[in-house]
């Protein structure tokens, strides 16, 4: 973990509500529970971004980058204006149920899930496809997402850090 930090001019904690979209080599750290985050990254352009969404849905003015379709449209737009939409590669994580599972009704999704579907169903209108995702479950995420590379770390509450890349299949 040491030396992935110190492959990176910066290091960066994206806190919910939040998006950043650079060129340079940041390392960001990010925590997830019910939220989502979905990265994306250019090999050709070397440009990566991520968002942190907590909610369902579309949000605007100052909280809109809260809200999972407008979080994502935001970074599409992002991408789009770096020309690095050719060669995309779109990870997906989060969305996890971690109340006690006394408080969700069997009819209805839980933010998490709602917060998934939500970023699938965005991603599909925008023409993107996920190449990796994590999603679900009942245990919280770290992610350490290297915009030098585009490789997403996952540390999933309570184990050891994995590489996204060598543990989950496409």
């Amino acid at each position: 973990m040491r030396r992935l930090i110190a492959d990176h001019t910066r290091n960066y904690y994206l806190k919910p509500g939040e998006a950043l979209v650079s060129r340079q080599p940041v390392l960001v750290t990010t925590v997830l529970g019910s939220c989502v985050s979905v990265t994306m990254f250019s090999p050709s352009q070397g440009v990566g971004a991520i968002c942190h969404a907590m909610l369902p849905g579309v949000g605007h003015g100052p909280r809109g980058l809260h809200y999972v379709e407008t979080a994502v449209r935001y970074l599409h737009g992002k991408m789009m204006r770096h020309g690095a939409l050719a060669d995309v590669v779109v990870k997906v994580f989060g969305g996890a149920q971690v109340l006690d599972a006394a408080h969700y009704s069997l009819t209805r999704l839980t933010v998490g899930e709602q917060n998934v579907s939500g970023v699938e169903e965005i991603l599909r209108l925008l023409g993107l496809t996920v190449t990796k995702a994590d999603t679900g479950g009942t245990r919280g995420r770290k992610l350490f997402f290297s915009m030098k590379n585009g490789d997403v770390y996952l540390r999933r509450m309570g184990r050891r850090c994995d590489l996204v890349d060598q543990v989950l299949q496409p």
